[in-house]
């Protein structure tokens, strides 16, 4: 320090400056890798929370049915917790088609990306077919309710109910995550 006026600073050596100049890189440098950190830990925390999370219920779950244009939402037939007993289930959806030739079931986004099956049963067993679909593969399907195949007496059966199956995750009775059977019952009504 100069006696003469305190407030000038004696003047840095060039190691001396070096160092100060690295010491500003250093502690920029650690907080930039703080803040890069604490940013991946949030990512980290929210997608494990989010991941847990259950958008829709099974029992909340919506099917569309399609007769001449006119959408109807359908509500499970059944939503069980698997391997519990006591699950009660509904009566199939009673599904006014008039003079239709045939129906479209549109699954929603949380069924379609799960595997599922749709079972068709017509008056003769012979005519019964069921169809399985894999993740993202269909969305809705057309289902004719006169079947193209004869029974025995030479007429074509009608289609009597169209089930919807698949297994989504729901909450169990202890509140954690737990696997739902879920089944859509749309019995035609002429």
């Amino acid at each position: 320090m100069d006696e003469r006026n305190p407030a000038v600073k004696p003047k840095l050596s060039k190691k001396q400056r070096r160092k100060r100049q690295q010491r500003k890189q250093l502690f920029a440098a650690v907080a930039i890798i703080a803040v890069v950190a604490a940013i991946v830990g949030g990512v980290l925390v929210f997608n494990s929370w989010r991941s847990k999370q259950i958008g829709t219920l099974p029992a909340d779950q919506r099917v569309t049915a399609v007769v001449d244009g006119k959408e109807t939402e359908v509500a499970p037939y059944a939503a069980c917790e698997l391997g519990v007993d006591g699950c009660g289930q509904g009566k199939p959806f009673e599904l006014p088609v008039g003079g239709a030739k045939e129906i479209t079931v549109k699954v929603p986004q949380d069924v379609a990306d799960h595997d599922w099956s749709l079972l068709k049963v017509y008056e003769d067993p012979g005519a019964n077919s069921e169809d399985y679909f894999k993740p993202n593969e269909m969305h809705e399907v057309t289902i004719p309710l006169v079947s193209d195949k004869k029974s025995q007496d030479g007429k074509n059966p009608s289609l009597t109910v169209v089930e919807i199956h698949t297994v989504l995750v729901g909450k169990g009775k202890d509140g954690d995550q737990s696997p739902f059977g879920t089944v859509w019952s749309i019995a035609p009504k002429r």
